[in-house]
């Protein structure tokens, strides 16, 4: 994934982890919890830290997007 900005392509983030999906997206930490204890959101696990990959919470937020 690429982001362009003024000076040219930067690349995005690819792995999230908890803290950052509450700042970037919102939501608190345990509703993201919730999502990966119910296995809502896959998720990396490394040592005790859980990752989320930015193209899994794409596709999160299509799938529960509703229409008025």
């Amino acid at each position: 994934m690429v982001k362009k900005q003024c000076g040219g392509n930067v690349a995005m983030k690819r792995l999230y982890s908890i803290k950052e999906l509450v700042k970037e997206i919102g939501a608190t930490e345990w509703f993201w919890r919730s999502q990966i204890w119910d296995r809502k959101l896959p998720f990396i696990q490394v040592g005790r830290k859980m990752l989320i990959d930015a193209n899994d919470v794409e596709s999160f937020i299509a799938e529960h997007k509703m229409m008025a």
